[in-house]
C-alpha cells in the first residue's frame, strides 16, 4: 500500500481534473489519504496496548480505505464501468487492513488486552429494545461493561419476578414451597433464561439470600451500637479529664489566694499552711471525685456491654433459629420430593405387575390350550388304540372275559404300566361288575397279560399272542 504503482501515479495526476486538485495538491491528497488510513490503525494499536481502546478508529479507517478505493477507480471514469480498476486499486488497501487486524487481535490475546468485545449484540436491539436501552443507559451512567450491566439487570428482573411471585401465591392462599406453587415457577421465571431445575431451586435460594441479608443487617446494627457506646465512653472519659482539670485550677487558685492574704512572716507561715492544707484537701476531694466518676462511668460501660452481649446471645439464637426453619423447609421440601418420587415409583411398579400379570395370564392361556390340545389328541389315540384293540379282539373271536381282561390292561397301560396304580373302582365302573373281587380278577389277568408283552397297538398284526 504505501509503494504506489504506475497506475496510481497516472491517478495523481488526474486528481486535479477529476476531483478540481491542482497537480501539487493531487500528490498531497493521495499521500494524506494513505497516511490516514495507517495513522488510524497505528492508534489503534497503541491505545490497546495501553488499555484505553477507541473502536471509532478502526472504522475510521476502514471508511477511508473504502474513499481510498472509490477515489482511485473514479479518477478512470465511473466505477460501473471499471469494476477491474476498482477491485485492482482497493486489493492493496484492503488486504492491508486485515493484515493490520490480524496483527491486533494477536496483540490483545497475547497480551490479554480488553479486546472491545464487551459490547451489547446488535441483535439484542431488534429483540428487546427497551430492556438492552435501559442496560445501555446503566454502561454509559455507570461506567460498567455490557456482562455486568446484564448481570445487574437480569438480577433486578428476577427479584421483581419474585415479589410479584410471592404477591401471587399470598393472593391464591398457597405456601411457598408447596408442590403447586413450585410448578408456577418454571412457566414465570422462563422469560429471563432460568433452567426449571434454576427456578425450583430459586425459593431456597432466596431463603438463604434473605437470612444473609438479614445476618448483615444485624451485624451493621451491632458495629453501629458498638461505635455509639465507644464515643460515649471517650466524651465520659473526656468530662471526667475536664473535672479533674477545673478542680485542679480552683484549687491552685485558692492556694493563691491564700498566700497572698498573708501579711507578716508568721501570718505568711501560717497561710502557707492553711494552703497547703486546703490544696491537698482540695486535691484529696478532686481525686475522690474524680474516682467516683471513673467508677460510675466503668459501672455504667460494663452494664452497656452486658446488654449488648446479652442482644448478640439473643441475635445469635434468632440466627440459630432462623437456619434450623430454613433447614426444617429445606428437610420438608426433600420430603415432598421423596414421596412423589416413591409415588412414581409405586405406580410403575404397579404398571409393571399389571403388564407382567397380563403376560403370565396369556402364558397360562396359551398354556391351557396346549394342555386342551394335547388331552385331545391323547383322547383320539386312546380311541384309535381301542378301536384297533376291539377290531384285533373281534378278529381273534376272543370272549367277553378276555375283552374284559384286555380292556384293564389298557387301563393300566395309561395310568402308566403299573397295575397297583389302577383303583379297583375304576375297573368296576369301567367293565360294570359290583363285587371288588371280581375286578381284582380282571386286574390280575391284565397283569398276566402285559407280563406276557400284550400291547394294544400290536394286537392286530399278531392276534397269536393272545
Amino acid at each position: 500500500m504505501m509503494s504506489r504503482s504506475a497506475s496510481d501515479v497516472d491517478v495523481v495526476m488526474r486528481c486535479h481534473t477529476v476531483f478540481g486538485f491542482a497537480e501539487d495538491d493531487a500528490k498531497l491528497f493521495a499521500v494524506g489519504v494513505d497516511a490516514a488510513i495507517v495513522t488510524c490503525l497505528v492508534l489503534d494499536l497503541f491505545m490497546a496496548t495501553i488499555r484505553t481502546s477507541w473502536p471509532l478508529l478502526r472504522l475510521l479507517a476502514q471508511a477511508v480505505t473504502g474513499a481510498s478505493i472509490y477515489f482511485n477507480a473514479a479518477a478512470h471514469g465511473p466505477v460501473t464501468e471499471h469494476w477491474d480498476m476498482a477491485a485492482s486499486h482497493g486489493l492493496m488497501p484492503v488486504l492491508f487492513v486485515v493484515g493490520t487486524e490480524a496483527g491486533r487481535r494477536i496483540l490483545v490475546h497475547e497480551a490479554a488486552l480488553p479486546a472491545d468485545h464487551d459490547v451489547i449484540p446488535g441483535h439484542r436491539w431488534l429483540l428487546a429494545a427497551g430492556s438492552t436501552w435501559r442496560i445501555y443507559r446503566t454502561m454509559k451512567l455507570w461506567e460498567v461493561g455490557y456482562s455486568e450491566a446484564m448481570a445487574r439487570q437480569r438480577e433486578r428482573a428476577i427479584f421483581h419476578a419474585w415479589n410479584e411471585y410471592k404477591a401471587e401465591l399470598k393472593k391464591s392462599g398457597l405456601e411457598v414451597g408447596s408442590e403447586e406453587a413450585l410448578a408456577r415457577l418454571p412457566r414465570k421465571l422462563g422469560p429471563f433464561g432460568l433452567t426449571v431445575d434454576e427456578a425450583l431451586a430459586l425459593p431456597d435460594q432466596m431463603a438463604r439470600e434473605e437470612l444473609r441479608r438479614q445476618q448483615e443487617a444485624n451485624k451493621r446494627a451491632r458495629r453501629l451500637e458498638l461505635d455509639r457506646e465507644r464515643a460515649e465512653h471517650a466524651a465520659a472519659k473526656e468530662r471526667i479529664a475536664h473535672r479533674k482539670e477545673k478542680v485542679a485550677l480552683v484549687a491552685d487558685l485558692r492556694a493563691t489566694e491564700g498566700v497572698a492574704a498573708a501579711d507578716a512572716d508568721a501570718a505568711v507561715a501560717a497561710a502557707n499552711t492553711r494552703a497547703q492544707a486546703t490544696a491537698t484537701a482540695a486535691a484529696k476531694a478532686a481525686e475522690a471525685e474524680a474516682q467516683a466518676l471513673e467508677t460510675e462511668a466503668a459501672a455504667r460501660a460494663r452494664a452497656e456491654a452486658a446488654a449488648h452481649d446479652r442482644q448478640a446471645q439473643e441475635d445469635r439464637k434468632a440466627a440459630a433459629e432462623a437456619a434450623a426453619a430454613a433447614a426444617e423447609a429445606q428437610r420438608r421440601e426433600t420430603e415432598t420430593r421423596r414421596r412423589l418420587l416413591d409415588e412414581q415409583a409405586r405406580k410403575e411398579a404397579t404398571q409393571a405387575d399389571i403388564a407382567r400379570a397380563k403376560r403370565e395370564r396369556a402364558e397360562a392361556e396359551k398354556a391351557a390350550a396346549e394342555a386342551l390340545r394335547e388331552a385331545a389328541e391323547t383322547r383320539e389315540a386312546v380311541a384309535e388304540i381301542e378301536l384297533r384293540a376291539v377290531e384285533a379282539e373281534d378278529l381273534a373271536r376272543l370272549s367277553p372275559r378276555e375283552r374284559a381282561a384286555r380292556r384293564v390292561a389298557r387301563m393300566i397301560l395309561a395310568r402308566g404300566g403299573v397295575p397297583a396304580a389302577l383303583p379297583l373302582e375304576d375297573i368296576k365302573q369301567a367293565l360294570g361288575v359290583s363285587s371288588p373281587a371280581t375286578a381284582s380278577e380282571y386286574r390280575q389277568e391284565a397283569a398276566e397279560l402285559l407280563a406276557g408283552g400284550y400291547r394294544p397297538d400290536g394286537e392286530a398284526r399278531s392276534p397269536a399272542a393272545v
